[in-house]
């Protein structure tokens, strides 16, 4: 069937196989342990989707990136601001005209963009987005640490075929909420030995690595730094008074938030929320902190794809990221791992610094059609990130030499080229950087051993 055929099937919204495609055909749907079906939703029920816009000139914006991160380039450190990558990835106008008529035909409403044009999202009833993606039947879903709602698609999803060239993805289908990093340590592997530093509190680190008000948190005013918490993780203003009244008294810190992106949650505090926050202003002492906070239960959306587009619509923002949060690379799909790619290109490109945690399974290990081979999480496995892995005082009750913890994870991707190691430019720091994720126990009697 010619193009001239498929717009009419996409405007009327009749969709025949001959007409559609899967954008994800690879994507995994079994469901994530922990999690359970409700049944079916509501037909009437809205929900939030994210339709991720096939954007331009991807060579061009990763020959600048190259070009702003190598120390012999005369671009060098000049980087681009979010205006400058608006200009250059945008979509292009036949792409937001297709989608746009695309989405109105089907009674979508309180669409909302970002400033690079690249991300629509908009609410739809179920009904109207069982219609709008065929195949998709969406279920109320509930798991996680913290008894999370979502709605997803258990089936694949199909767009017109005229929409090929325009869009990556549809978020907000299958991919659950990703995993945390914060996890119950296995049983050492040797007999007798011990996997755990009772006590590394702020001033612990502080000693180990020398930090002293000179070399980091002077309190000079364009310091800045964030993390970002999901899975309905808050921290909580009084728990990191308390906390730095109790382990901040010998160093010069700042005692509270300067600024929460997103909703800030009302319940319980988080421990990964509140370890990522207290420890990142600890180490990072006396740095203006930014939190980037999902809102909410996300019935319809995923919470690591709106980070991705709350730095697609700020011009000015930290330049330190850290998130610990991953999902295994091999569960997703291969769309939705190269748009994320491109998002965090898009991010080098602006001189951010994301720094991703690499996860508890060591390099993790699976047999593929009777072949092994590793796992490696994702996107601590894009090569424009560096990876933090965890390790443990040589001599487990005095600050001593680091080893790396054998549940660290690490190893390259399976997706992207290895990385080479002479280049600054394209170098995944993914053998463990020892600098940032520290084995804590006792503050919230985390379980020994705990890999954050």
């Amino acid at each position: 069937m010619g193009l001239q055929g498929c717009l009419l099937g996409l405007f009327a919204l009749i969709l025949s196989g001959k007409c559609s495609y899967s954008p994800e055909p690879d994507q995994r749907r079994t469901l994530p342990p922990g999690w359970v079906s409700l049944g079916r939703a509501d037909p009437e029920e809205e929900l939030s989707l994210t339709f991720a816009l096939r954007q331009q000139n991807l060579e061009r914006l990763s020959e600048l990136v190259q070009a702003v991160s190598d120390p012999n380039s005369p671009q060098y450190g000049k980087y681009l601001t979010l205006e400058n990558v608006a200009d250059l990835v945008r979509p292009s106008p036949l792409t937001l005209h297709m989608v746009q008529k695309w989405l109105l035909a089907a009674g979508a409403q309180k669409c909302h963009s970002v400033i690079t044009q690249d991300f629509l999202t908009c609410w739809l009833s179920i009904r109207q987005a069982e219609l709008l993606l065929p195949g998709a039947e969406f279920h109320h879903y509930v798991g996680g640490p913290t008894e999370t709602h979502v709605v997803r698609s258990p089936r694949p999803y199909q767009l017109p075929q005229a929409l090929a060239p325009h869009v990556d993805f549809v978020g907000g289908l299958h991919r659950f909420p990703p995993t945390s990093s914060l996890r119950q340590r296995p049983e050492p592997q040797v007999t007798g030995t011990v996997g755990l530093h009772l006590g590394v509190t702020p001033s612990v680190i502080r000693k180990r690595y020398n930090l002293t008000s000179q070399d980091v948190g002077s309190g000079t005013s364009n310091n800045s730094q964030a993390c970002a918490q999901f899975l309905e993780q808050y921290f909580h203003d009084s728990d990191l008074a308390q906390f730095m009244r109790l382990f901040g008294g010998n160093f010069a810190h700042q005692a509270s938030v300067t600024r929460v992106v997103g909703q800030q949650g009302r319940g319980r505090a988080g421990i990964e929320a509140s370890l990522d926050v207290q420890y990142l202003m600890s180490a990072g002492a006396n740095i203006s902190t930014w939190v980037y906070s999902s809102p909410g239960r996300h019935e319809g959306q995923e919470p690591f794809l709106q980070w991705l587009m709350l730095l697609s619509n700020e011009s000015a923002l930290p330049h330190v990221h850290t998130v610990s949060y991953g999902d295994e690379e091999d569960s997703l799909s291969s769309a939705y791992i190269q748009r994320v790619n491109t998002e965090l290109m898009k991010a080098a490109a602006r001189g951010l610094t994301l720094l991703f945690a690499s996860g508890d399974s060591g390099a993790g290990c699976w047999s593929v059609s009777g072949r092994h081979q590793f796992r490696p999480t994702f996107p601590a496995s894009s090569p424009y990130v560096t990876t933090v892995g965890g390790t443990s005082f040589q001599e487990p009750f005095l600050i001593t030499n680091e080893i790396v913890d054998y549940i660290s994870g690490g190893g390259f991707s399976n997706v992207f080229p290895r990385p080479s190691s002479a280049s600054a430019t394209s170098w995944n720091a993914d053998l463990h950087c020892s600098i940032c994720r520290f084995l804590l126990f006792s503050v919230y009697s985390l379980s020994p051993g705990t890999n954050h």
